[in-house]
């Protein structure tokens, strides 16, 4: 029962904390956040902050790892394997708008490199799984994989960038059914060869 108090404790002090930075990138943008000011915007103390992390490019590494995390699920779902890009794509729009704060901070117009690195590998990594299943299904694509794979994921991702920082004019399904009208026709041409 401690131990359980304990990773209860653990949890809230470091989504604490991950809250604040989130908040400070909104406000600040990342290069002009200090530990103090994220110590201050969670109201813990320094030696607390330094328990869980040793610094705020390691409570970044933290935070995108969830996010990292929460994304493979959502575009995964309940199943162990790639989902049909159409559903993927759909349950990628739904996790941005539910957690837009996050997206917003990461890789809006203040996002930050490595967290744009990381969601771009995310996203590519769940592509090539997407078009090796074709692949497989329908035999050799007209382009090589990591070419088709680099294209979806990365149009994907300035798509989403933009919709963060237009203020989400759209819901995820129309944005999806947009996304879907823009690729669909090059991945229909790539597997139909």
């Amino acid at each position: 029962m401690t131990t359980q108090k304990v990773d209860r404790r653990i949890q809230r002090t470091r989504q604490l904390l991950q809250d604040a930075l989130i908040t400070l990138i909104l406000e600040k943008g990342y290069d002009k956040i200090t530990v103090q000011h994220i110590i201050d915007e969670a109201n813990v103390g320094r030696s607390t902050f330094y328990a869980h992390y040793l610094d705020k490019d390691d409570l970044m590494a933290g935070s995108v790892g969830k996010l990292r995390g929460e994304l493979h699920q959502h575009i995964v779902g309940d199943n162990d394997h790639e989902q049909d890009a159409t559903i993927a794509s759909l349950a990628l729009f739904r996790h941005t708008q539910e957690q837009h704060h996050l997206y917003k901070a990461m890789i809006g117009g203040k996002g930050i490199d490595i967290v744009v690195t990381v969601l771009n590998d995310a996203l590519l990594d769940h592509a090539q799984a997407y078009f090796k299943q074709i692949e497989e299904d329908e035999g050799q694509l007209s382009v090589p994989v990591p070419v088709a794979a680099t294209f979806l994921a990365s149009t994907l991702q300035t798509l989403l960038t933009w919709w963060l920082d237009n203020d989400m004019p759209y819901p995820p399904e129309k944005m999806n059914e947009m996304f879907m009208q823009l690729v669909m026709g090059g991945i229909t041409a790539v597997v139909e060869k």
